[in-house]
C-alpha cells in the first residue's frame, strides 16, 4: 500500500516533537498509544473467533489511520458515502463496503468507476430498483459489484424488515439473475440505543442470530448466502461470537468517547481522542469558559466526564486528568465549572461526547506520544457527503 507522508497543519503552527501543552487551541489530539492498543484489542478479538473485521472510517476519516487498521489485519473498510471512500482508495485500500442502501444512477456509476480501478466494491441495497441500477452501471463499466441485502433489524432507517423473508428471497433471486452484480450476502446494523435494551452481549448475540436465522431459511430455499455482516462498536465483539457470522464491523472503537464511557463499554484509559482547549474566562464561584464549543466538540449532548449516554449529564465530571466539567456549549465556547484551582490561560484536554462528529469538524488531528507531537493527519474525508 502507498506510503503517506505526515502532513502538518496548514498554518504550520505544529512541529514534530513539540510538547502538546504548547499547542494553540482548540486542537484535536489523538493519543497514539491508546489508539494503537484499541486497534490491536479489537483485531485480536476477531482473529481469535475466526471472523473477518471490517472497520468503519466514519469515526476518523483519516486514510493513515485506516492503513494502520488494515495492516493490523482488518479485511477492509466501510464508509457511509461513496465520495467518502475516494481518499482511502487513493492510498491503496482495495476492499471497501458502502454501509447504507444506495439509490440513483449517478451513485452506481461512481461505485462502478471505483470497481474499475481495482477496488473490491460491496454495497447495500434493499430494493429491486436499486439492484437494477447497480447491474446497469456495472455492466456498462465491465466490472462486478457485490451486493448485500440490507436487513432492518429494528433501527428503521432502511432495509427489508427481518420478518419479511419472502421479500429478502425475492430480491436475492433477482440479484443472482442480473448481470454485473453478485449476491454477496446479508447485512444489518442494530442500534444499541433503544428503549428496553439489554446488555451489549445480549444485543450483539440477537443481532448476529437474526442474520444467521434468515440465511438458514434462504439456504433451505436453494440460495447461496456468502457473507453475514453486522455489528458496531457497542455490539460488534459479541456479534462475532455468533456461529455463522462471517464479518463484524465497528468504527468508534478506534478512539472511543464519552458515549462509550457512559455505557461502560470502555474505560477512561481507552479514550484516545481529546480536544485541547484554553480557559479564557473565569467567573462566579468556580465558573469558567473555554475556547471550544459545538464547532469543536459537535452538539451531540455536549462534553462532560461521566454519566449515561441516554440521560442527562451528571452533576460532577472531569476532563482529562482534571476536575473540570463543561455544562453548556455555544458555537465557539464551553461553559462550566472547576472543582480544583484553574487559571486563565490554562490548557486543558477534554474528551468529546461523540468522537465521530468531533473528527468531522476539524481539518487535522494531531497524534502524540509521551506528551509530544509525533504526527499530524489531515481529515481527508471530512465533509464528503455525496
Amino acid at each position: 500500500m502507498a506510503e503517506i507522508p505526515a502532513k502538518l497543519l496548514e498554518s504550520s503552527r505544529v512541529s514534530i516533537g513539540q510538547p502538546i501543552e504548547e499547542l494553540d487551541t482548540p486542537t484535536i489530539l489523538a493519543d497514539l498509544d491508546r489508539m494503537e492498543r484499541n486497534i490491536r484489542d479489537w483485531q485480536s478479538w476477531m482473529d481469535e473467533r475466526g471472523v473477518k473485521f471490517r472497520v468503519h472510517i466514519k469515526t476518523h476519516k483519516v486514510p493513515e489511520i485506516a492503513l494502520l487498521q488494515v495492516q493490523a489485519g482488518a479485511r477492509g473498510i466501510c464508509c457511509a458515502k461513496i465520495s467518502e471512500a475516494e481518499p482511502f482508495a487513493a492510498v491503496g485500500i482495495d476492499d471497501i463496503a458502502l454501509a447504507y442502501p444506495i439509490y440513483g444512477e449517478e451513485k452506481w456509476r461512481h461505485v462502478a468507476e471505483m470497481a474499475g480501478r481495482g477496488v473490491r466494491m460491496t454495497a447495500n441495497t434493499d430494493s429491486e430498483e436499486g439492484a437494477r441500477q447497480a447491474s446497469e452501471a456495472a455492466t456498462a463499466a465491465g466490472v462486478m459489484i457485490n451486493l448485500q441485502i440490507d436487513v432492518d433489524s429494528g433501527m428503521h432507517r432502511g432495509g427489508i424488515p427481518e420478518q419479511e423473508v419472502d421479500r429478502i428471497e425475492s430480491l436475492a433471486r433477482l440479484i443472482v439473475q442480473l448481470p454485473g452484480i453478485d449476491f454477496d450476502g446479508l447485512t444489518t446494523h442494530r442500534s444499541y440505543f433503544f428503549e428496553g435494551k439489554r446488555s451489549r452481549q445480549e444485543e450483539g448475540h440477537t443481532e448476529g442470530k437474526l442474520l444467521v436465522d434468515i440465511a438458514k431459511r434462504l439456504r433451505a430455499r436453494g440460495i447461496e448466502v456468502k457473507e453475514l455482516s453486522a455489528g458496531g462498536s457497542f455490539t460488534g465483539k459479541y456479534v462475532a461470537e455468533v456461529p455463522g457470522i462471517t464479518e463484524s464491523r465497528a468504527g468508534t472503537y478506534v478512539f472511543y468517547d464519552l458515549m462509550h464511557l457512559y455505557e461502560q463499554s470502555c474505560t477512561e484509559d481507552q479514550i484516545a481522542l481529546s480536544a485541547l482547549c484554553r480557559v479564557n474566562s473565569l467567573w462566579g464561584d468556580g465558573g469558567l469558559t473555554i475556547d471550544g464549543g459545538t464547532k469543536t466538540f459537535s452538539g451531540d449532548r455536549g462534553v462532560v466526564g461521566t454519566g449515561n449516554a441516554m440521560g442527562p449529564p451528571p452533576a460532577m465530571s472531569k476532563a482529562v486528568d482534571r476536575r473540570v466539567v463543561i455544562e453548556r456549549l455555544t458555537e465557539e465556547h464551553g461553559m462550566g465549572r472547576a472543582e480544583e484551582p484553574v487559571k486563565l490561560g490554562d490548557r486543558i484536554r477534554f474528551y468529546p461526547y461523540h468522537a465521530c462528529t468531533c473528527c468531522n469538524l476539524t481539518n487535522d488531528i494531531v497524534g502524540f506520544r509521551d506528551g509530544k507531537v509525533e504526527t499530524v493527519w489531515q481529515v481527508a474525508a471530512r465533509g464528503l457527503r455525496q
